[in-house]
């Protein structure tokens, strides 16, 4: 689970110094400003969409727990922007415009850059050599009735882009496979 959760934690967030790097720390992330500092609104989330590169089809959001409260509250006119796990589409996790909404230790909170991120983990590379390699020893805490353990797993990543696109028809302006919102200042 710890190993998880560490190759995890740098695919989200890593600097790519003797692990992935991170869609947040990529030059491929496009960081959008909010509507409304400290929150996120309808607009918020059309604009990440918009901005998405829509060559890939298999997009969710990651998002930390402590956006529910803005996405509970969220609609486009009488329609709710979030569909909680079990609602109307019945589906076994929530979703926003029809795709996943995951959430994760990795995000950090509401009104920091990456709270909400729109990806494509088909444009993640990834890779692994080995498995999972353990191995213990009773010799090195002797001393102290302890055996000691060592787990090591080694993986590296980025996204396979190298930074954000201009758009085809506006050239000012960007998509990306990887697309948030920056922090309120």
């Amino acid at each position: 689970d710890e190993l998880r959760f560490q190759t995890e934690a740098a695919i989200m967030n890593g600097n790519g110094v003797g692990k992935p790097l991170g869609i947040i720390a990529s030059p491929a992330f496009y960081a959008l400003e909010r509507e409304t500092a400290g929150t996120i609104s309808g607009y918020d989330l059309g604009n990440m969409w918009a901005h998405r590169y829509a060559g890939a089809n298999d997009y969710v959001w990651f998002v930390s727990t402590t956006i529910f409260p803005a996405l509970m509250s969220m609609t486009v006119g009488t329609q709710p922007v979030y569909m909680p796990p079990g609602g109307l589409s019945g589906s076994p996790y929530g979703t926003i415009f029809g795709r996943p909404v995951i959430e994760t230790e990795y995000n950090p909170s509401l009104g920091v850059k990456g709270d909400i991120v729109l990806a494509a983990p088909s444009q993640y590379a990834l890779i692994s050599k080995g498995g999972i390699q353990s191995a213990s020893s009773i010799h090195v805490k002797f001393t102290t009735d302890e055996t000691a353990f060592r787990f090591v797993y080694r993986v590296d990543g980025e996204p396979a882009w190298n930074d954000k696109v201009s758009s085809f028809y506006a050239s000012s302006d960007y998509v990306s496979p990887f697309v948030g919102l920056l922090a309120t200042s």
